[in-house]
């Protein structure tokens, strides 16, 4: 079985960098790509400010929708607490929403969806800011809106968990896999010259005809298997690994 590929662009915001932006949208309509893109509906992050708020933004994502991609609700302002709570996926020790309670969670996911439904958008998925979530989040979600899908988690297929159907987001660039469903988180805001040059490159060569859309894919309540476990095992203990080592080399330059 031949494996597909999502492509996920993540940090959409009133703030974002709109040349690459156009950069990207304009090569993925080149080629009749249709992304999954991770919407920030009231972004405070500075780190996201890469111009001047842009009076047309939700003008912009209402076209992304009426052209079939795929919106996603990602968080509510981006700005993130320190939190040693349990996360559902533990990338890192930050997050918008976990260790916070229900009722402050909720207020969240409901201000997002407010905005979006004043806009005339509809998000259908779930994407957390850095990953980082709590499964009352989910609970929060499920409670004030009709999404159930996210985009995240370590497997091989879809699965379902939680009252959800979980699109795994697994790679941060195009790499050939035998088989499996593979999202792509691409950061359109911080990406290079040549870091466009080689997607584009990729998604007109070796990746041609193996990128699909979220709309194509059938959602089932399919449970993880032995070997979607195991490819979450080994990928944590990868993650954990390189955290150590990233460690270590800052004692060593300090």
């Amino acid at each position: 079985m031949t494996a597909q590929y999502i492509l996920r662009l993540d940090d959409a915001c009133h703030t974002m960098d709109r040349h690459k932006w156009q950069l990207v949208e304009d090569m993925f309509d080149a080629l009749a790509i249709k992304p999954l893109v991770a919407v920030v509906p009231n972004s405070h992050d500075p780190e996201l400010r890469y111009a001047v708020p842009d009076p047309m933004f939700w003008d912009r994502v209402r076209a992304w929708q009426s052209k079939g991609w795929a919106i996603a609700m990602h968080g509510y302002q981006h700005v993130m607490h320190p939190t040693k709570s349990k996360l559902v996926l533990p990338f890192y020790e930050r997050s918008e929403f976990a260790g916070l309670p229900y009722e402050q969670q909720a207020e969240k996911i409901r201000l997002a969806w407010k905005i979006f439904a004043t806009q005339g958008v509809v998000p259908t998925v779930w994407i957390a800011p850095a990953h980082c979530f709590d499964w009352i989040t989910l609970e929060a979600i499920k409670a004030e809106t009709p999404i159930r899908i996210v985009s995240d988690g370590i497997a091989r297929y879809q699965y379902y968990e939680a009252g959800f159907y979980w699109i795994p987001q697994q790679l941060w660039s195009l790499s050939e896999k035998s088989d499996g469903l593979w999202t792509v988180c691409l950061h359109p805001n911080t990406m290079t010259e040549q870091q466009l040059i080689t997607l584009r490159k990729n998604m007109e060569g070796r990746f041609a005809g193996m990128i699909t859309s979220l709309s194509k894919v059938v959602l089932s309540e399919r449970q993880k298997s032995l070997r979607d476990r195991l490819d979450d095992f080994y990928f944590w203990q990868r993650h954990r690994m390189h955290k150590a080592i990233g460690k270590v080399r800052a004692i060593f330059r300090g």
